[in-house]
């Protein structure tokens, strides 16, 4: 005897957007802490020698830790597209 599949539910509109009181997620993000979290927690708990050997053990270079210390620098960057440019097309300049 074959299980039917499960089918998707219907929770959108004819355009694709979410119907009011629906949306993708309806039990929300799960309880407790997000893994960054966590690991922001137990760096915390340690000891400013534990974290200098954590550091040098998992070969953190100097600019990684600049960027948790001071976060991360401003990106600038440039998109541009036109009405003819499919919507699923970004076209992305990097300098």
């Amino acid at each position: 005897m074959e299980e039917e599949p499960i089918k998707a539910v219907d929770n959108r509109n004819p355009d694709g957007t979410f119907g009011k009181g629906n949306n993708a997620n309806p039990l929300g993000r799960p309880k407790g802490k997000t893994l960054k979290e966590y690991q922001a927690e137990q760096f915390r708990m340690m000891s400013d020698e534990e974290k200098e050997e954590w550091l040098k053990t998992h070969k953190v270079s100097g600019d990684i830790i600049w960027r948790m210390a001071e976060g991360q620098p401003k990106q600038e960057s440039e998109h541009s597209f036109d009405e003819n440019t499919p919507l699923n097309v970004i076209i992305r300049k990097w300098d």
